[in-house]
């Protein structure tokens, strides 16, 4: 299992499109993923779970690969996270 948090830096959380393109990153995987953040915990892969997470600007979110996944991955998670959210 490999994680990394991060810290919202846009203002609602998973806004549509970077939601979407998340989404589709985790379907190119061959991992379980989830997210997690203020007491909840989702599939990475379910757009209506990521968009009904319920972060905001400030907040720190958790992404967990539970297996299969190579450090280039979650580093390229964790690059489209600083970008996007």
């Amino acid at each position: 299992m490999k994680e990394f948090q991060h810290v919202l830096q846009s203002g609602e959380g998973f806004q549509a499109k970077p939601a979407i393109r998340f989404v589709q990153m985790v379907k190119g995987l061959d991992s379980a993923v989830t997210v997690s953040g203020n007491d909840n915990v989702v599939s990475a892969d379910r757009l209506a779970e990521l968009a009904a997470l319920d972060v905001h600007k400030g907040e720190r979110i958790t992404v967990t690969f539970e297996d299969h996944v190579s450090d280039e991955d979650v580093e390229r998670f964790r690059e489209f996270a600083r970008e996007y959210l």
